[in-house]
């Protein structure tokens, strides 16, 4: 079959063209040309901007492409360019994205029956081409969202995107900010395996108008993310949490590997036969030794910001320890005194009797032996306090 890759040449759409080559199919590029075609691929350039496109709608019919995949499709402007150009091509493939699904959205991995609520212009774009190439179409179209995607030519990514510094970090032994220690899970999927479903959706009629996810058989946490890359260079790893409720309130738009993003390849394994390849060892592997190779990794002292952030997050830490420490001991405290504590208040009611005396007790005739082998006489040697004076004189008489 022709094949028209818009923006064949990024780091994913090379991918595309890679394997559209590998099974034969006859390849047209239609790019900026900023990018050289990888090594190896022998497919044609046609050097156009993306808006363009219209304007060399004669020359693409000459290529009368059977099947269409567009990378760089973004708004829906952009996907009634397609609607419009190509209405009797056999497949029409828009490259869309997870980020269509919204930012946060919980630990169960996500299908492609949830509906969309994207947050971003990114996502709203996408999202709203679409629409637009779902309805042209219809069954001859198909819509293919990545993940966080890894491999040669791509980026890792850090608390702000994707980043040339976090390696570098990791080198000179720094400590790597992370949304809440790194706890929030993702999928990222190796650009191999997301090329291989596109590819497979051109004659197949399970893809007919079909959405998938094109995402990993794994689903990771950004601490696991953090630690194959410190593997890989072979170096320790140190991360310092940042409380994501904190983060939100500061960033309207966050990077969107730093909150929870799980999803299931489930339909695309099944409907397009192919499980996913790439482990998130393997894919991080090549991706690190790619930066590493073309000289893509950049100094971190660059970007001195995390240093600082590190800092203050290293004495909240210190400060916050000693706090829940000083807690500790004061809660284990009583607790090991606690028997001792009970002996002396049981007898708190003895100890209080001698303060109860008055001050006649201390009289000779209170202290007289007769007086002490008898208490009931005690109470009646306070008679004269408590009776009226009539009563105090009666028992003067009976005693005479």
């Amino acid at each position: 079959m022709r094949v028209l890759l818009i923006g064949g040449t990024g780091s994913f759409s090379s991918r595309v063209t890679e394997k559209a080559l590998q099974r034969g199919h006859e390849v047209l590029v239609y790019a900026r040309g900023l990018r050289p075609l990888a090594a190896g691929i022998n497919a044609r350039l046609f050097r156009a901007e993306r808006r363009a496109l219209r304007e060399h709608a004669a020359e693409l019919a000459r290529f009368a492409p059977d099947v269409v995949v567009d990378s760089i499709c973004f708004n829906a402007a952009d996907a009634e360019d397609l609607v419009a150009l190509f209405p009797n091509v056999r497949r029409l493939v828009l490259i869309s994205t997870v980020d269509v699904y919204g930012e946060d959205i919980g630990a169960a991995p996500v299908t492609e029956e949830r509906t969309p609520q994207p947050v971003t212009p990114y996502a709203s774009g996408k999202a709203a081409a679409e629409r637009v190439i779902l309805a042209g179409p219809g069954a001859r179209a198909t819509v293919i969202r990545p993940s966080h995607i890894l491999g040669r030519g791509f980026l890792t990514t850090s608390l702000w995107g994707r980043t040339p510094y976090l390696v570098s970090r990791l080198q000179q032994g720094k400590a790597i900010p992370a949304i809440d220690g790194g706890r929030n899970v993702l999928t990222p999927v190796y650009a191999v395996d997301a090329a291989e479903w596109v590819v497979r959706s051109f004659d197949s009629t399970a893809a007919d108008g079909q959405i998938f996810n094109a995402v990993g058989g794994e689903t990771i946490t950004q601490k696991r993310y953090y630690e194959c890359i410190a593997q890989v260079l072979g170096v320790p790893l140190t991360l310092y949490p940042v409380p994501s409720q904190l983060f939100k309130r500061y960033f309207d738009a966050p990077s969107q590997f730093n909150w929870h993003r799980p999803y299931s390849c489930a339909k695309a394994s099944a409907r397009l036969g192919h499980a996913p390849l790439g482990t998130p060892e393997v894919m991080l592997d090549e991706t690190v030794q790619h930066m590493l190779s073309q000289g893509l990794v950049r100094d971190c002292m660059e970007q001195p910001f995390d240093d600082r952030l590190i800092g203050l997050l290293q004495r909240h830490a210190e400060e916050l320890g000693a706090l829940l420490e000083a807690r500790a001991l004061e809660a284990k405290l009583p607790e090991a005194k606690l028997p001792e504590a009970k002996l002396p208040e049981a007898k708190l009611p003895e100890a209080k009797l001698p303060e109860a005396k008055s001050p006649e007790a201390k009289s000779p005739e209170a202290k007289s032996p007769e007086a002490n082998s008898l208490p009931s006489r005690s109470p009646q040697s306070r008679i004269p306090e408590s009776r009226p004076p009539e009563s105090r004189a009666l028992p003067a008489r009976g005693k005479s």
